[in-house]
């Protein structure tokens, strides 16, 4: 069994810190800056599945460190139903009601999203993420750059470049980069629109945090907005115990990579659990049953054909330990979020 289990340091999964140094003064680790740099693994993963055909995004390259390296087609297949499966659950929340509309990214780090929703013409609603200044001023330098202001203008009618900044924040019509420290939150954040519909967006963010950090920031969110429509979308690896669980944890620690919740939301049910407690309607799926239930077999179809895997096994294994929790609450028209059916 442990022979057909790949090697996950080369795999590399995370979202949403960055990329620093990881010795602090006096020799000691950063584990600070260890997690910001598994946005710079993110980033990687996105750019190996977009130039090997598996995803749409022209904005990767602009967002990902030169010297990025092909991931293997496991690990191209695993980021595209990741990022098709959380866009699904996005287009739903921006489809399921009318007016304005915000949504929140934790830890987005080099995340793109925002302007493939813009490319896509998505409208009425505004987008900020928030992240270490440290991550913040490595985005905000690359969304600078000339030919990624041009893109953005040539794909989605945006200028970038006029957009107020800072060395670590961005403000303009519609999208936002806020430096935060979710570990240290305010009382309240004032650019909150808590009379709007909202979604909440974690992707491998909340956890690095501890439990108690997690569910802190969890409820922190969902509280501000407890009469409007309200949507929580949560990417993470589960199932710690057993033989491939085990190293990936073991592969992730030798990095000095700690996922701290991942024994408290261990599985779908307490993922699904994680939500229903905050009185969130909720359902959860591993990324095996996203690609087998959300994937139309014309799509599989022009996957296989992208790249030859023959560590199918392993894929199906791998994505077993990775998983999509979403929920919803205070809609009067549920059906759009009902028809993202899960088996738990």
């Amino acid at each position: 069994m442990s022979a057909s289990i790949p090697n996950l340091n080369t795999l590399r999964r995370g979202r949403g810190r960055g990329r620093g140094g990881v010795v602090g003064s006096g020799g000691r680790v950063d584990n600070d800056a260890i997690v910001r740099n598994t946005d710079c693994d993110a980033a990687t993963s996105r750019l190996s599945a977009v130039e090997a055909g598996y995803l749409n995004d022209p904005f990767a390259r602009y967002l990902t460190d030169e010297s990025w390296q092909r991931r293997l087609p496991l690990m191209n297949r695993g980021t595209y139903v990741r990022t098709t499966g959380i866009d699904r659950i996005v287009d739903t929340f921006l489809l399921s009601t009318t007016g304005q509309k915000q949504i929140i990214s934790l830890g987005a780090g080099s995340d793109t999203r925002y302007f493939r929703l813009k490319q896509e013409q998505h409208t009425n609603f505004s987008y900020h993420e928030l992240d270490f200044k440290e991550n913040n001023k490595i985005k905000i330098a690359r969304l600078k750059d000339p030919q990624c202001v041009q893109t953005i203008k040539t794909l989605c009618s945006i200028d970038i470049s006029t957009s107020k900044t800072t060395e670590d924040e961005l403000q303009s019509d519609d999208y936002f980069i806020h430096s935060q420290d979710l570990r240290d939150l305010p009382k309240k954040l004032d650019w909150i629109d808590e009379n709007i519909p909202t979604l909440f967006i974690s992707e491998c963010c909340l956890i690095y945090l501890s439990p108690e950090q997690a569910d802190r920031v969890l409820s922190y969110f969902t509280d501000m907005t407890t009469s409007a429509p309200t949507a929580v979308v949560i990417y993470e690896p589960i199932k710690p115990h057993d033989p491939f669980g085990q190293t990936m944890i073991r592969n992730l620690m030798s990095r000095g990579i700690q996922l701290q919740t991942i024994e408290k939301y261990s599985d779908l049910l307490s993922q699904r659990e994680r939500l229903t407690s905050r009185g969130l309607n909720a359902r959860a799926a591993d990324i095996e049953q996203i690609w087998r239930d959300w994937i139309e077999q014309e799509e599989k179809d022009r996957i296989d054909k992208l790249e030859w895997m023959d560590e199918v096994e392993e894929f199906l294994l791998l994505a077993k330990h990775y998983c999509i929790s979403w929920g919803w609450t205070n809609y009067d028209d549920e059906s759009r979020w009902l028809a993202l059916s899960a088996p738990t």
